[in-house]
């Protein structure tokens, strides 16, 4: 055998430094049984967690399997709105023309308001009138002369 003494330096520390990597690897193969136990849990689980994933994805063929036939349908319910397009144009151009309306209504509302208030106003006013024309009316029905018809 060669002595330690007869080899360079470097040599001497190259070989340490190795020698150290090689007890790291070493201290890092006995925590290896554990974390292989911890994915062995892991993928333990993740079967249980996609075990159920062949029924669901067989259930879902089978829900998609009608979906064609229910797109058929709403293809057939979408054809009116296809109508909607030239309505819509067609009503475009009359939209000024509604605003118009709506300005000379809201002009109106005021002017409503009023003659609503003026009619309340003359309503009792007219039923005193009637009462003393009532006897004017009694004595024409007594005049000689053309009658009215009263029905």
């Amino acid at each position: 055998m060669t002595s330690p003494l007869m080899i360079p330096p470097l040599l001497l520390k190259r070989l340490l430094d190795d020698l150290h990597d090689l007890a790291g690897l070493a201290r890092g193969l006995g925590t290896l049984p554990d974390k292989i136990d911890g994915l062995h849990a892991e993928i333990r689980a993740l079967r249980e967690d996609l075990e159920p994933l062949p029924e669901d994805i067989k259930g879902l063929r089978t829900d998609l399997d009608s979906l064609p036939e229910k797109l058929d349908g709403i293809q057939t319910l979408l054809l009116p709105m296809q109508e909607l397009e030239p309505v819509r144009k067609g009503v475009e151009p009359l939209e000024p023309a509604l605003l118009g309306v709506r300005e000379a209504v809201d002009e109106l509302e005021p002017m409503l308001g009023r003659l609503e208030r003026a009619v309340k106003e003359m309503h009792p006013k007219l039923d005193s009138l009637h009462e003393a024309v009532e006897p004017i009316g009694t004595l024409a029905d007594r005049l000689p002369g053309r009658r009215r018809d009263r029905s």
